[in-house]
């Protein structure tokens, strides 16, 4: 059965913000104007108005696909605005009326929630962008303002302190990259990633009931952006799995052997020491141990036909999902995310069921798919949950904490399963090899590392 989030789960914990947020220069004019003009006709806190204004901004820049898929609309969470302020609808009718923010309404039969985004006077790019003071906030009692993150929360203070020690972007360049970008609104998106880097203004979150990832603002700054951060004027150099989720698959699977006898995975033993199964899993496992995962896959899945490289996809979760359609660049980025949705997908729904993609897959790997069932049957969302927290845990709490062990003065910064140091420690430490030692250490199967 759903869980339905409850008022009472949301206020036990106050909202943290820092003292100071960037925000886009023309909407705070707007709403300055637009507060000498037309006064509110309530109790009006402008520091909570811009925390709003806030929520719309951030929101587009940590979820990607909002500006492509959503127009730039953007839904937020009702209770958590109830949270914040009781009178929360005054001042999204407020930012409506004084046209601030544009909405589009609800919708049953597209399964869509309410969303908000600002209106723009021209598509002239904001590069102008000023920091407002929310000390205000700490006023009211579901606020707690800071001075910074120390990550303790996430459990990640190894990690978090390196942020305020000398990160750095080197902002010209950056905003040239940016603005190379064609789509206007994700554009927006990118320009105020850069700003809040360069104003050090960052956020960091850790949830363990859900995905267990640490969550910066370097997890959602675009790839053309990251080569212009810097560690104390120096160049980062980056090492990430390869093939992290079908890696760490590979590792939930050697687990489920060595300790069959738990029968915590009993539905699944028949399929595990099936002829089968093993066949088909010993020469997946190859592939993501020793060659290129998804060009072998792609080769043994469509054996040299001619295939089109367009689909039709849904985007985003729940009720804001939309359909989209995508052109892969080849048979390799295709089957890249075919098997990301192998993974997150319900295996009972008619998009898995009427895929053509993965009934080619079912007919290839036929044993392979019945453990994936089977796996999903009861929750389709617990096998990529396992995963991504076996991740979290290998990343976060081993790798990292290790390196910091042995190397205390190395810089280290994380996006999921990579991790980036400067250019000089890198070749120190032969950070690469490391990493591989570290992981095959405590996964018992030594992943590839890209560098």
């Amino acid at each position: 059965m759903k869980q339905i989030k409850s008022r009472k789960d949301i206020e036990k914990k106050p909202v943290r913000i820092t003292k100071y947020i960037s925000l886009p220069k023309f909407i705070v004019c707007k709403l300055e104007r637009s507060l000498i003009e037309t006064p509110p006709l309530f109790n009006f806190n402008k520091s909570l108005a811009f925390f709003f204004l806030h929520l719309i901004a951030i929101r587009r820049y940590t979820d990607p696909d909002c500006d492509e898929s959503f127009e730039g609309f953007v839904s937020l969470d009702s209770f958590l605005l109830e949270h914040c302020s009781y009178q929360y609808r005054k001042y999204f009718n407020y930012f409506l009326s004084n046209d601030i923010l544009e909405k589009r309404n609800y919708s049953t039969d597209r399964h869509r929630a309410n969303s908000f985004r600002f209106i723009y006077d021209s598509n002239e790019d904001c590069i102008e962008f000023v920091e407002v003071e929310l000390t205000s906030l700490q006023k009211l009692k579901n606020f707690e303002v800071i001075e910074q993150f120390n990550g303790k929360i996430e459990r990640c203070p190894h990690l978090v302190k390196w942020f305020y020690e000398g990160l750095e972007i080197e902002y010209e360049n950056a905003i040239s990259e940016a603005l190379k970008e064609g789509d206007f609104l994700k554009r927006q998106s990118y320009l105020l990633g850069i700003e809040k880097l360069k104003n050090k203004e960052y956020w960091f979150t850790r949830n363990s009931k859900s995905d267990n990832r640490l969550h910066t603002p370097l997890t959602n700054l675009a790839k053309k952006i990251r080569p212009n951060l810097r560690f104390r004027g120096q160049k980062l150099a980056n090492f990430d799995v390869r093939c992290s989720q079908p890696y760490f698959l590979v590792v939930l699977i050697e687990e489920m052997y060595s300790s069959i006898d738990t029968l915590m995975f009993e539905n699944l033993i028949g399929i595990l020491y099936s002829k089968g199964f093993r066949e088909e899993y010993g020469k997946i496992k190859d592939w993501i141990l020793k060659d290129d995962f998804y060009t072998k896959m792609a080769n043994e899945l469509f054996d040299g036909m001619a295939i089109s490289l367009e689909r039709i996809e849904w985007f985003g979760k729940g009720k804001k999902k939309e359909m989209k359609r995508v052109i892969y660049e080849n048979e390799r980025e295709l089957v890249k995310k075919l098997i990301l949705r192998l993974f997150y997908i319900d295996t009972n729904s008619n998009s898995y069921k009427k895929g053509e993609d993965f009934t080619l897959f079912d007919s290839k790997f036929p044993n392979f798919s019945a453990f994936l069932k089977e796996f999903k049957k009861n929750d389709y969302k617990e096998l990529s949950k396992l995963m991504q927290n076996k991740e979290a845990h290998c990343i976060l709490d081993v790798v990292t904490q290790r390196l910091t062990q042995m190397y205390p003065k190395m810089p280290l910064f994380t996006i999921h399963d990579s991790i980036m140091t400067t250019e000089r420690w890198a070749e120190k430490t032969n950070l690469g090899k490391l990493i591989q030692t570290i992981m095959q250490k405590e996964n018992g199967v030594k992943p590839q590392i890209n560098a």
